[in-house]
């Protein structure tokens, strides 16, 4: 137990040890001499003591601050009366890690040059986004500077069509620059905005420089619809057809998806994927949506669902003068039908969906108009035709003209046959029966007449010869 006691002990001694050997020493900052009042040209010696890679900052009662590179500063004539303290930063951080309050006074001789001298401006830097939006932070760091008694305040404006902000910057003690930060929650989308710095010095020295920088804040890509890839936002009525696709496409920093709506309130959300330019909302129409009317609240035009991309169910033409047929159940919504044949113009009646036309007097082909529900005039030439009507045709006698002989035209064409025996043919004739004729044509007229008078001077010869004998 002795011995257990005794090795308790000696790990307390070490552990002591070895905390007193890593414990850091805080830094000093201390005057050289005994002196504590000082003023122009004099030099005032600091002592440091662990601060070997801290930053020295000298600031007035007024605020004047004077950074040393050296731990040795000379009076000038800007440095105000009052008491100094001494701050030390240790790199890349903002807040001291020292602050030694009144560390030495300054007194300034009565015949000192007065400052009359504004600050200068000569640089600025703005950082942001690469969008900006009224929620992006604009991060500020103007170069200024003052050579004798130094820059009190600057101040940024900034300056847009619907309003004006200023914001007070504050220097940095690393980079001796102004900087500040600003939410541009004041300015509106799309609008551009300018900038100014306002300095002022310790000597109340005042001036507002234009730093001739000017950023535009993010436009917005407006909202579209879209119905078979072609842009409908600026239909008030339109009528999309089953199978069919409807897309909305938004700002890429747009945070409200909206809708679709039917007249009864049904709600019919869309399909939302984003993509490096905006977010598209797409909505493919589906059979149980036809006869729907749906909009987008207060966006975009009303769209009437259809299943069918024709009106009419049936069309007939009857004894080709009326023309009638049926009209699909989703056009029942169409009016104002009228038949046009050739420039004329006929009526249409209607009675629910079937529809019948006034009689039709034209012939040639036949266009059917209607008014729809977007209040579109659409036309449709039918297959139908209105066809002329032929006489019927009668069959006509065709008689030959009466053969005319030309005048000095022999009337016999051929040789006249030779003249036969009168005996031998009056025997021939004696012998033969006379046949009764039943022909009432009169065919003497085609006999000519000297033939008769041989014959009966052939019959005196003949009966003389016989009487001789």
């Amino acid at each position: 137990m002795r011995k257990l006691g005794v090795l308790i002990v000696l790990f307390w001694m070490a552990c002591s040890y070895q905390a007193d050997a890593t414990e850091i020493i805080p830094p000093t900052i201390s005057l050289e001499n005994e002196q504590t009042e000082y003023t122009v040209g004099e030099e005032i010696h600091f002592r440091l003591e662990n601060a070997e890679d801290l930053k020295i900052v000298l600031i007035n009662e007024q605020g004047q601050k004077r950074f040393l590179k050296e731990p040795v500063y000379t009076v000038s004539e800007s440095d105000l009366d009052g008491s100094y303290r001494a701050e030390l930063y240790q790199k890349e951080k903002l807040e001291p890690v020292l602050v030694a309050e009144d560390l030495f006074q300054v007194k300034q001789l009565d015949e000192t040059t007065p400052d009359d001298t504004p600050p200068s401006f000569s640089a600025i830097d703005i950082s942001h986004d690469t969008d900006i939006l009224p929620t992006s932070m604009l991060h500020v760091s103007i170069e200024a500077s003052d050579a004798e008694s130094g820059v009190k305040a600057a101040t940024l404006i900034i300056q847009g069509d619907s309003n004006k902000a200023e914001i007070q910057l504050t220097q940095n003690i690393w980079t001796e620059k102004w900087e500040g930060e600003l939410a541009l929650t004041d300015f509106q989308l799309g609008e551009k905005i300018t900038f100014a710095v306002k300095l002022m010095d310790f000597a109340d020295n005042e001036i507002t420089v234009d730093t001739l920088k000017e950023l535009q804040l993010y436009q917005p890509k407006a909202p579209t619809i879209s119905y078979n890839g072609m842009d409908i936002l600026a239909e008030q009525k339109k009528i999309v057809q089953v199978g069919d696709e409807i897309e909305l496409t938004l700002d890429k920093y747009a945070t409200e998806f909206p809708t679709f709506e039917s007249e009864n309130g049904k709600v019919i959300p869309l399909n939302w994927q984003k993509n490096p330019t905006g977010w598209q909302g797409s909505l493919t129409l589906t059979q149980d949506l036809v006869g729907e009317i749906i909009q987008i609240p207060a966006f975009g035009p009303k769209l009437l669902i259809r299943t069918n991309s024709t009106p009419f169910y049936s069309i007939e033409l009857i004894k080709n003068t009326i023309l009638t047929g049926i009209i699909n159940e989703d056009f029942a919504t169409i009016s104002q039908l009228y038949i046009d044949v050739n420039g004329s113009r006929y009526a249409v009646m209607r009675d629910g969906v079937r529809f019948t036309s006034e009689e039709i007097t034209t012939t040639g082909n036949i266009t059917l108009y209607w008014t729809d529900w977007d209040g579109q005039i659409y036309s449709e030439v039918l297959v139908q035709k209105i066809k002329p009507i032929l006489p019927p045709i009668h069959k006509e006698i065709i008689t030959s003209k009466p053969v005319i002989p030309k005048e000095n035209q022999p009337i016999f064409t051929t040789p006249a046959p030779k003249p036969e025996n009168p005996v031998k043919k009056l025997e021939n004739t004696s012998n033969k029966p006379v046949k009764k004729e039943n022909k009432t044509t009169n065919n003497s007229s085609s006999i000519p007449f000297w033939i008769p008078s041989l014959i009966i001077i052939g019959i005196i010869i003949f009966s003389g010869n016989k009487a001789m004998k």
